[in-house]
């Protein structure tokens, strides 16, 4: 045991930048902190949905105030979404702030991936 404690206690100075080197090193082909999916993959923005509205899109069973999504015609569906977006439901209560920050292109392609039938 001594002789570890020893050994901690007098590590040369070149030890400490070969632990850094080794630690750079690790990290090189790392992608940057912000290494999440890009918000245009569908699949991640509607499972974002399914907090709420179910796992594809059909809310679960006493969630009456929930809409189901799921095999609704896309346009109708982006016609929601753009008018929850735009704050033009004074009912709404968390979709104009969920919305925010969503493309047109993003909104288009949720309301194609919930008008899909079949499972998901």
């Amino acid at each position: 045991m001594a002789g570890l404690a020893e050994r901690g206690r007098g590590n040369p100075p070149w030890t400490a930048r070969m632990q850094a080197a080794l630690a750079a090193a690790a990290c090189v082909g790392l992608p940057p902190c912000a290494a999440q999916p890009p918000l245009s993959d569908t699949a991640l923005l509607a499972a974002t949905c399914a907090t709420c509205h179910g796992p594809g899109g059909r809310p679960p069973a006493g969630g009456a105030s929930i809409p189901a999504l799921r095999g609704q015609h896309a346009a109708r569906l982006l016609r929601r979404l753009q008018a929850l977006q735009e704050h033009r439901d004074p009912s709404a209560t968390v979709m104009p702030q969920l919305l925010q920050g969503l493309d047109e292109a993003q909104l288009r392609a949720l309301a194609q991936w919930f008008s899909r039938p079949g499972p998901r």
